[in-house]
């Protein structure tokens, strides 16, 4: 039997492939891809994702993902994060502690509202 991955986890599978424009002009895409994977060191939850924000352009605005591992700290004494999860933001990438499916939700929306608020 598989193991349950918590609350709000299929809310999120549900969200593969969907796209929506997100203002009225239909400048700002939010786009999801979440697939089911074996747990692992790096993917301790078991879900693949990428959130994601893009402008007119077709350039990154927003997106959480945990895709590959990120740099923390700068210079010789910097680290890999163990695991996948972070967020960017513009060209900025930044770790991000994924505690549920529905924190990831509510803080990609709240990332979203919050660049969208700067550019207009």
């Amino acid at each position: 039997m598989a193991k349950k991955k918590g609350f709000g986890f299929d809310g999120l599978l549900a969200l593969n492939g969907d796209r929506y424009f997100i203002d009225d002009k239909g400048e700002f895409e939010a786009v999801f891809k979440v697939i089911n994977v074996s747990e692992s060191p790096e993917v301790p939850h078991g879900i693949k994702y990428t959130l994601l924000l893009l402008n007119s352009k077709g350039e990154r605005v927003v997106c959480f993902d945990n895709a590959h591992s990120v740099n923390q700290g700068s210079g010789p004494g910097k680290k890999r994060s163990k695991q996948n999860d972070h967020k960017h933001i513009g060209d900025r990438i930044f770790p991000y502690e994924f505690k549920d499916a529905f924190e990831l939700l509510k803080d990609f929306w709240n990332e979203v509202d919050k660049q969208l608020s700067s550019a207009f």
